[in-house]
């Protein structure tokens, strides 16, 4: 009897302590689960920090700690979306919660949503290193669109980075373990009014808070993208922002509003040139037209090449820094970091001024008066090559929209060890191919040559032999070696045809390198510069010109160079005109950045957000705002965007020349005094 007595007592009080346990109740186990996504979620965003510090080498630990705890606030606007369903599921005040079936789908819910916004994050983690940014939606139309080989690409990028495939394995088993322990047993609803009221509490308490964390907090309007530049400046932004947020926010920001800014009615910018005339660098005329070879080089950095910069870790271009000691050379900057932002700019004077890239965005069918275009007026026969497999990111549409009537994508030149089973051919016997292609047109000829090999995976030739001191180099160092000497022999073949000396050579990147080696080369300033050059010693004088140039200048350069004076549609400048003013816009991580060789303005689009000195600061360490605004180069910047913005909304990348051509007038660049002049 007092063993039975005994028993009934202690499982009574064990009952009645089961009752007030605190895990026991729905809210508990749906803060744990809640608390742990938001953990793994910063854990996996801080790791951009982590397997990029180069990048942030400026920031010390306590400043990344800071943008990671302000980051949380943009990963709860995820998180609280993401998890609706679960958050509304342990809220009910309804037996049915306690149902196994549904308590299965729901955990199943759970690990699937929180993996893939951890995935990723996880997935910026490498391809930040690649574009200095987070992900846009517009990755998500290349990749529906893409015809490149995506299953061998993404096979070898999970050879090349399999650890980040561990780690996000290890985060995904997190998330099972916790689904499995954070089950609700069906005794935890005895004692029903108590538990009725606490459910109802948590439904309403979460009723609440939900929203808020999802707009970002009780503001007026729910944070994004920009908001982000309140706590940190462009170069960190990534590290507050998370990529779901950012790709759900730029899918949201596609479309362009029209802009009209005030007080710039005395700024002199026009994207329509009347004349290309050269009164510099060459010679003065000629009696024929040369032909023209545009060689783009695929991650070429300034950072890479021994001309440039002397104090690159190993020589990769022995050929090129040769070519260009030969040539007309200006201080190249890209107005882009990918290779699909590349061609508006370097044929059609467009830069990338939204958050998608301009052939991906709603407007990629605007009507563009690109080089082609204009070269085909003047009697060239216009043509594109690239390595690449055929559609390839689009280019042959976008060759065609600028003018150039015949494209060269992956052919059926070569053997199979040509092409390196990925992307496309390897340079050495692209080129051949593209010089046997050029020697079977007629003169005048205009051919762009883009090349490929400097690209992830960085494969070689199984026949191609690499120097011995190469055994330190990393796999992308050894393409950008391959590349150089694949443009050697091209330029040696190439000299024996009877076309080369009436050859205008022209030597660009589609963007700079992506990996870095060199504080100076790993910020947003640094990451932009790349090679540009004119090379045709009969008409292009050599010269090592430190003046600012960048890819949208091209499209007008070039006609200039080969002797061309017409009316040119290009956000660019005339880098043959002494008159014109140096200029270089860009945009990234939302803000825009404009600079004149000396000064770098940063913008959120409508107020200056930092300054820079980058002849004394080329490490943007100091940032001068609270000393000088450079008002002349904000309202310039400011021109330029509303002019990109407004012409692209209303279609009007272009030239209608009979209609300029009646009220033609003077549209060079002001020469900007950078307002307050820092005393150097």
């Amino acid at each position: 009897m007092q063993t039975k007595f005994f028993s009934e007592k202690m499982n009574a009080y064990n009952h009645k302590k089961k009752k007030i346990n605190l895990w026991d109740w729905p809210v508990s186990k749906l803060l744990f689960r809640l608390l742990i996504v938001l953990v793994l979620f910063s854990v996996s965003r801080w790791l951009i920090y982590l397997f990029n510090t180069e990048f942030f080498h400026h920031l010390t630990l306590g400043q990344a700690l800071r943008l990671y705890l302000v980051g949380m606030r943009f990963d709860l606007v995820v998180i609280a979306y993401a998890n609706i369903p679960v958050i509304l599921f342990y809220c009910l005040p309804f037996k049915l919660i306690y149902n196994k079936v549904m308590q299965g789908i729901v955990g199943i819910y759970y690990v699937v949503i929180n993996s893939i916004i951890v995935l990723l994050n996880m997935v910026d983690v490498i391809y930040f290193r690649f574009i200095g940014k987070r992900m846009t939606s517009d990755i998500l139309h290349f990749l529906g669109n893409s015809d490149e080989s995506l299953g061998a690409i993404l096979g070898q990028v999970v050879v090349d980075y399999w650890f980040i495939l561990v780690l996000m394995a290890l985060l995904v088993m997190v998330l099972v373990v916790v689904s499995k322990r954070t089950r609700l047993e069906a005794e935890q609803a005895e004692g029903k009014p108590r538990w009725a009221f606490v459910q109802w509490i948590s439904l309403m308490v979460f009723a609440a808070l939900t929203p808020m964390a999802a707009r970002g907090g009780l503001q007026q309007k729910p944070i994004n993208t920009t908001t982000a530049l309140r706590y940190a400046d462009s170069q960190n932004v990534p590290i507050v922002l998370n990529t779901p947020f950012n790709l759900v926010k730029s899918s949201a920001s596609h479309k362009l509003t029209e802009r009209q800014y005030e007080g710039l009615e005395e700024v002199d910018f026009s994207p329509v040139h009347f004349s290309t005339e050269a009164n510099r660098f060459a010679t003065d005329t000629l009696d024929f037209s040369p032909n023209l070879i545009y060689i783009v080089l695929e991650s070429f950095g300034q950072e890479m090449i021994s001309y440039y910069n002397p104090e690159c870790r190993y020589t990769l271009t022995p050929f090129l820094d040769s070519l260009l000691e030969q040539s007309l050379t200006f201080d190249g900057r890209a107005n882009g970091r990918r290779s699909i932002e590349a061609l508006p700019s370097l044929l059609s004077g467009i830069p990338s001024l939204m958050d998608v890239d301009f052939t991906s965005s709603p407007y990629s069918s605007n009507r563009v008066d690109g080089l082609g275009t204009v070269l085909k007026q003047h009697g060239y026969l216009t043509s594109m090559f690239h390595g690449g497999n055929n559609g390839t990111k689009n280019y042959d549409v976008y060759a065609k929209n600028a003018g150039f009537d015949h494209y060269f994508g992956r052919t059926e030149y070569g053997d199979d060890h040509d092409f390196d089973g990925r992307w496309g051919i390897f340079d050495g016997p692209f080129l051949r191919y593209s010089l046997h292609q050029l020697n079977q047109f007629d003169q005048p000829f205009a051919a762009v040559i883009y090349t490929l090999s400097s690209q992830h995976p960085y494969t070689l030739p199984q026949s191609f032999t690499l120097p011995r001191e190469s055994y330190l180099w990393s796999g992308f160092e050894k393409t950008i070696y391959y590349a150089d000497c694949a443009l050697r022999d091209f330029f040696t073949e190439a000299s024996q045809m009877p076309w080369y000396d009436s050859t205008l050579f022209v030597i660009a990147a589609d963007h700079a390198n992506t990996e870095h080696y060199l504080p100076e080369y790993s910020n947003i300033w640094g990451m932009y510069s790349i090679p540009i050059a004119f090379y045709m010693p009969s008409r292009i004088k050599a010269s090592h010109c430190e003046e600012l140039a960048q890819q949208t200048d091209l499209n007008l350069s070039i006609p200039s160079a080969l002797g061309i004076n017409d009316t040119i549609f290009s956000f660019g400048r005339n880098l043959f005109d002494s008159l014109t003013q140096a200029g270089y816009i860009a945009y990234i991580n939302q803000t825009y950045q404009y600079s004149d060789g000396r000064y770098l303005v940063q913008s959120d689009g409508d107020n200056t957000i930092g300054v820079f000195n980058i002849h004394r600061d080329r490490q943007l360490n100091d940032n001068l705002i609270d000393r000088i605004q450079c008002e002349d180069l904000a309202k310039i910047m400011k021109k330029t965007i509303q002019e990109y913005t407004n012409r692209v909304l209303n279609n009007q990348l272009f030239v209608d020349k009979e209609a300029f051509h009646e009220q033609a007038k003077d549209t060079l660049y002001p020469q900007p005094s950078g307002g307050e002049i820092e005393q150097e």
